[in-house]
């Protein structure tokens, strides 16, 4: 979660990963005035952990999505190279572990 500051224009002034005041707002990393911030406000460092937090993001969709494909046998799993098959086996038995049953583990907050 992402908190921001705003200063007296609107704009943020200031992210953080934890609220520092009561006036902080609970903002999405996709939010446009939050990728405004980060690549004309930040540093080099800051953009770099904007990116690996969005790369986390995108994996989690394409995992879904492949889970999808195989679902609905438009593609097999034995269809992917053995190294790809025991990654996806891997992080399928993980996040079994976190919520069991569940399918798809997108989110309600990270669909677009």
């Amino acid at each position: 979660m992402l908190y921001a500051k705003r200063g007296e224009n609107g704009k943020i002034i200031a992210l953080s990963s934890t609220t520092l005041s009561d006036s902080d707002e609970i903002v999405r990393a996709n939010d446009e005035d939050v990728v405004e911030f980060i690549f004309s406000n930040a540093s080099p460092d800051l953009s770099k952990n904007y990116l690996s937090h969005t790369d986390a993001e995108m994996i989690r969709i394409v995992e879904d999505l492949v889970e999808l494909l195989i679902e609905k046998n438009l593609i097999m799993l034995t269809d992917l190279p053995d190294a790809a098959r025991d990654k996806i086996l891997a992080r399928k038995q993980i996040r079994s572990q976190f919520q069991p049953g569940s399918q798809l583990l997108v989110d309600e907050d990270d669909l677009f």
